[in-house]
């Protein structure tokens, strides 16, 4: 008898659990996993780190690089500073350790940096204690060079040696970093290749690496997975046509939590990404400002010098169906609010490039009628994910 009241009371909090989180909105604490229900996914400041030696390649091969990866909307962290000593500050070390992934640009003079070594055993200590993404790039240097430190590599290397008098313990540390790397599978720039291409390539696997991360992490979000799977089919992402899929439902059933996840996992198949929380945008600004930013994000912060610009203007439409983007207008509130984007929404497919898709949010369905092509209903978690959610 007292086993039948053990399993009934387990079944009874199972069920006052789902009730509850297909009501309420949940945070949950920040030493807690992330469910369905977080309104706002955790944010990584940077998707890349990049490690160069700035006097070999910063105004060349690396800054082509730095805009190839920001094109495809993948965040990437450059060091600017011009002036470097030995020592790296904290909050650098704590940027590499904030990133998904590190690229490291080995040029000749790369081992010549003391800077440029420690940023390589910090990354290496990342990748060794979370699991960090290491690619090496090999800028005209040869690879066998790297790993043994010989060659003109090796030669620079030396030369910090008996500049810096490093301890044994020090050298010995750059040694391993710089041996680990070379062996790591990574991208090597020949004298006949073309830097374009080269630079084409690297930013590919990046991004599917990237993607991947993406779609490992959803799975620490209960029942994600389908809801994403179920958007993405909705918004049919091979197809050229220009859609417009709505997702609703009422406070707290994770709709913003979905379409963040289905922007990170298909960011990389687009030019251009705009996501804003709609209702907050226009509580503390105005739609004039929502829409320059809207076409600063999609068109370059240069867009804004020209003017007053409505999406009217022929010179914002030709400028945006010539880019395949993906919008997110997140918990739309108002269907009178949208009257300013009719014109973008109603002539979809001929204000934005073709493979164009839209994401619009919202707790009434009404709002969504006569806009979107789909609308998804955000489904409560079931038996089996509220389960997972209570153990």
């Amino acid at each position: 008898m007292a086993v039948f009241f053990l399993f009934l009371s387990i079944f009874l909090f199972v069920y006052i659990w789902r009730f509850i989180i297909r009501n309420r909105h949940i945070s949950p604490s920040p030493s807690t996993p992330s469910t369905l229900t977080t309104a706002q996914p955790q944010v990584i400041k940077h998707d890349v780190f990049l490690s160069f030696r700035g006097e070999d390649t910063r105004v060349g091969f690396t800054s082509h690089l730095y805009a190839a990866l920001d094109r495809k909307q993948i965040r990437t962290f450059i060091d600017y500073q011009l002036v470097r000593g030995d020592e790296i500050p904290e909050s650098l070390l704590r940027t590499i350790e904030e990133a998904k992934l590190s690229v490291i640009v080995f040029s000749e003079n790369y081992a010549s940096s003391k800077w440029c070594l420690e940023e390589l055993v910090k990354i290496f200590e990342c990748r060794k204690n979370n699991g960090q993404i290491v690619i090496p790039v090999f800028y005209q240097v040869d690879p066998s060079h790297v790993r043994n430190q010989t060659g003109s590599f090796g030669d620079a290397f030396a030369r910090l040696i008996r500049k810096k008098a490093l301890t044994m313990d020090k050298e010995q540390s750059f040694r391993d970093a710089l041996t680990d790397a070379a062996t790591l599978s990574g991208w090597s720039l020949g004298n006949s290749d073309l830097e374009s291409e080269f630079i084409k390539n690297i930013v590919g696997d990046v991004s599917h690496k990237l993607q991947a991360m993406s779609s490992n992490h959803s799975t620490a979000l209960f029942g994600i997975d389908v809801r994403v799977n179920k958007v993405e089919s909705l918004l049919n992402m091979e197809s050229p046509d220009v859609l417009i899929v709505g997702i609703w439902g009422v406070g707290g059933t994770g709709k913003t939590t979905i379409a963040q996840a289905v922007c990170n996992k298909v960011r990389s198949r687009f030019e251009g990404i705009f996501f804003a929380n709609f209702r907050q945008e226009l509580e503390t600004g105005s739609m004039a400002d929502l829409q320059r930013s809207f076409l600063s994000h999609l068109l370059g912060q240069e867009i804004l010098n020209i003017g007053s610009l409505s999406f009217r203007d022929s010179f914002v439409r030709e400028r945006l169906r010539r880019k395949k983007v993906f919008i997110v207008l997140d918990d739309v509130d108002d269907v009178m609010r949208l009257e300013e984007w009719r014109d973008l929404l109603d002539g979809r497919n001929s204000s934005f490039g073709p493979g164009s898709k839209v994401l619009i949010t919202s707790r009434d369905k009404q709002v969504l009628n006569n806009v979107v092509d789909e609308t998804y209903e955000v489904e409560g978690l079931n038996y089996e994910e509220s389960l997972q959610l209570f153990s």
